[in-house]
């Protein structure tokens, strides 16, 4: 196959244009692979290949150490760690006569009595246990910057067993100085008043839930 030879031109005002031909064929019979085009399109390609090629072996080796880790954290270090974390939970509730913050109060729990099975000064003004009462003694103080209500209902109990158990505000009026079941502390103030649970005779209380409301998280203090 004959190769097509570039147009001459014989007049001389048309070297210049001769000369912008000779350069058009000389680019037009260069081979494909040698086109400036394609050698940069080639050299981008390459390019984005490594970067893909780089992101994926990242991306696995993030992937296998996620999945080792995790897998010795299900094996090991799950139980270990809810271990720690229910151990710890008993090591934090505070015990008699410590002070505990719930919200706006400051409790102290001074102690208890499930001795007895009825409350009152006579017996015509007085409360029969189904079980027995426990009394658990405490102290409040108001420690936020606005009044209060300290209700006995938002206060509970617990014995070994875990069994939950609810303040008898009822019982509670009976007691000679009852002025815990529903009282309004100002900022500052506090109380010393008793909380009356009518548990199964046998029953000891064992841990206190407190809170400064219904809807407080509460805080835990040690009986035993």
């Amino acid at each position: 196959m004959s190769q097509a030879t570039p147009p001459l031109y014989d007049s001389p005002k048309d070297a210049k244009a001769q000369a912008k031909a000779a350069k058009a064929y000389q680019k037009a019979s260069r081979p494909w692979f040698k086109k400036k085009r394609f050698i940069l399109l080639l050299i981008l390609v390459v390019i984005v290949g490594i970067i893909i090629a780089n992101m994926s072996g990242s991306s696995s080796s993030s992937t296998s150490s996620s999945s080792s880790g995790s897998g010795s954290t299900s094996d090991g270090g799950s139980s270990a760690d809810g271990g720690s974390s229910s151990d710890s939970g008993e090591a934090q509730a505070a015990g008699l006569n410590q002070a505990v913050k719930d919200g706006k109060f400051e409790f102290t729990v001074t102690g208890q009595d499930c001795s007895q099975t009825t409350i009152g000064a006579s017996q015509y003004a007085q409360s029969t246990a189904q079980g027995v009462y426990c009394i658990v003694s405490l102290h409040v103080t108001n420690i936020g910057d606005e009044a209060q209500y300290f209700d006995a209902s938002s206060q509970k109990a617990f014995d070994a067993q875990q069994k939950q158990y609810s303040a008898d505000s009822g019982a509670a009026i009976y007691l000679g100085d009852a002025n815990s079941f529903l009282e309004q502390l100002n900022p500052g103030s506090a109380v010393d008043g008793q909380l009356v649970y009518d548990v199964p005779a046998g029953t000891q209380l064992t841990q206190m839930e407190l809170h400064d409301s219904m809807f407080s998280g509460g805080v835990k203090v040690n009986l035993g």
